[in-house]
């Protein structure tokens, strides 16, 4: 067995579990492993869709229904209707470790002509995915809205060349990082995809999405279920964080592109009726994080913690009315 040596200088074994995680046992035998940080998801509980959670798009008559702990997505009889229920929040990628998501599907049936259903973390553009189109079961990677199906009989994992997922539930699972995605179920892995030489998808930046679609004129009201989906991360949550100052009136300063968290602000030097707006966007519109509203005149400096606040598309800062100073610390 390997030898692994930690950055406190500690020896180690170096083993791995059944997706290829590094895991170690230290020189006294207890065993080191990376512990999972939640992103996006969660179960689902209650008897409705929790918005704060997802958004469903539903077509004409489909259904997003939830009870006793499972979401039912249905088609509903509409010729060619299409129904999805995406994650709120976009799990971030941090290109320290990798992101994994786990999801529990059952299917009602066996497959179904001219109907589609997808569980995984991808949006129309890019991503990876399990999915059933017809009969077929395949394992599936995006790049740039081009779809790459493994189909089953050429899977190379501890299931064998093929996987049938029945009308039993399975806990679904994808490991993905940069040049690797690992497709699982039950805990044992299906496939395992090295992408050489460059990256499998334009971003890792993903929700999770579920898909129910049919096809070709079809109005057969085909169903799925879910009894979780839930994205994490391998290893702690906490980044660094980093600091952005903007002085006087500014109509937008674009602090970050992209995903992040919003950690404090501290204001000082205000002048009256100054209003300080923080927007998850790369422009002074769409989704308010925080407004301050109008303000007082203040010479003393106030910091407001945000509570690491998740944005997804970016963080921009507006001061207009009046000027004021506005240090925004985030990650």
């Amino acid at each position: 067995m390997p030898i692994i040596q930690d950055h406190f200088g500690n020896i180690g074994d170096l083993i791995s579990d059944h997706y290829g995680t590094p895991q170690y046992f230290a020189p006294n035998g207890e065993a080191v492993s990376v512990p999972l940080y939640k992103l996006a998801g969660d179960s689902f509980g209650g008897d409705i869709l929790d918005p704060a959670m997802w958004t469903a798009s539903l077509g004409t008559g489909g259904t997003a229904t939830t009870n006793t702990g499972e979401l039912i997505l249905s088609t509903g009889t509409t010729a060619d209707n299409a129904t999805s229920v995406t994650s709120a929040t976009v799990a971030r990628f941090s290109g320290l470790a990798p992101n994994k998501i786990r999801i529990v599907i059952q299917l009602a049936d066996a497959g179904v002509a001219n109907n589609t259903r997808r569980g995984g973390m991808f949006t129309t553009d890019n991503g990876a995915f399990f999915e059933l189109s017809g009969t077929t079961f395949s394992l599936v990677r995006r790049k740039g809205g081009v779809d790459t199906a493994i189909k089953n009989g050429f899977y190379n994992g501890q299931w064998g060349s093929t996987f049938n997922p029945g009308t039993n539930s399975h806990f679904y699972e994808i490991i993905y990082q940069p040049r690797q995605i690992i497709w699982i179920a039950d805990q044992k892995t299906i496939h395992v995809f090295n992408s050489a030489p460059g990256i499998w998808t334009n971003t890792l930046h993903l929700p999770i999405r579920m898909e129910n679609f049919n096809s070709g004129g079809s109005t057969t009201n085909v169903s799925m279920s879910c009894r979780l989906a839930t994205a994490a991360r391998f290893g702690i949550g906490d980044m660094e964080k980093k600091g952005t100052f903007q002085s006087g009136i500014t109509a937008a300063t674009i602090i970050k592109h992209d995903i992040g968290n919003l950690h404090t602000i501290t204001i000082s030097a205000v002048a009256n009726n100054a209003r300080i707006i923080l927007y998850d966007n790369i422009v002074a519109s769409g989704k308010i994080l925080f407004d301050t509203g109008a303000l007082p005149a203040l010479t003393i400096p106030v910091s407001l913690n945000m509570g690491g606040v998740h944005f997804n598309i970016g963080l921009t800062l507006a001061i207009t009315t009046a000027s004021a100073n506005c240090l925004v610390i985030w990650d």
